[in-house]
């Protein structure tokens, strides 16, 4: 029985595009996979605290060194959202794009998940790094931006990362041009509409 884990970014809730477009796709997805389960992280609620000196020491001190509770709670942490990734057969990110690239919590995200011995190896003798499994990224941006745009910096960065950790099979939609819903001059219904055969497209079997 297939998971599909969904990793949502937007803090606009209800408001949000990229959680419509992540909507669509979940619907889709079930359809090809009936039995399937989906599993939704929100990176929103509660909000992924940024990387710190805690998780740093936590991870990279000698075994002898005894943790402090800071110190577990992210490990704890990082444990937790590994956990979710690597139980998971199946991965959708849906993130705006802020400013050319992806918002701060997203990239905390990923670094809690890019850690040595469970999702890369720091040398040899060490695990290696994740199986592979399709990832999908719904990228709701302002502008539309071709493929391989200098203005899309959410892609490069997150192949780049993904890539580090074993995932290679990534594919990515820029769904362009929400300025357009933003100033009421689109309903948001038929925006998404746009991508519909796109998304559809994506699903993996």
């Amino acid at each position: 029985m297939p998971t599909l884990l969904v990793i949502n970014v937007s803090p606009r809730g209800a408001m949000s595009i990229s959680r419509k477009l992540g909507e669509r796709f979940v619907e889709h997805w079930r359809v090809a996979h009936p039995d399937g389960t989906v599993v939704e992280r929100d990176l929103m609620r509660p909000a992924i605290p940024y990387m710190d000196v805690d998780w740093i020491a936590g991870v990279y001190a000698p075994p002898q060194v005894a943790r402090t509770p800071e110190m577990e709670r992210a490990l704890a942490l990082s444990e937790e959202l590994i956990g979710e990734l690597t139980s998971a057969d199946a991965l959708l990110i849906c993130t705006p794009m802020y400013n050319f690239t992806m918002p701060a919590v997203l990239k905390s995200w990923i670094d809690y998940l890019v850690r040595p011995g469970f999702t890369f190896q720091l040398a040899p003798g060490w695990p290696a790094s994740l199986a592979d499994r399709p990832v999908r990224v719904l990228v709701a941006t302002r502008d539309v931006h071709e493929p391989g745009s200098d203005d899309d910096q959410v892609t490069p960065v997150l192949r780049r990362a993904l890539g580090f950790m074993g995932l290679r099979d990534v594919t990515t939609l820029l769904a362009g041009g929400s300025l357009g819903v933003n100033r009421g001059e689109v309903r948001v219904e038929d925006h998404v509409a746009r991508f519909e055969g796109a998304i559809a497209a994506m699903v993996p079997a």
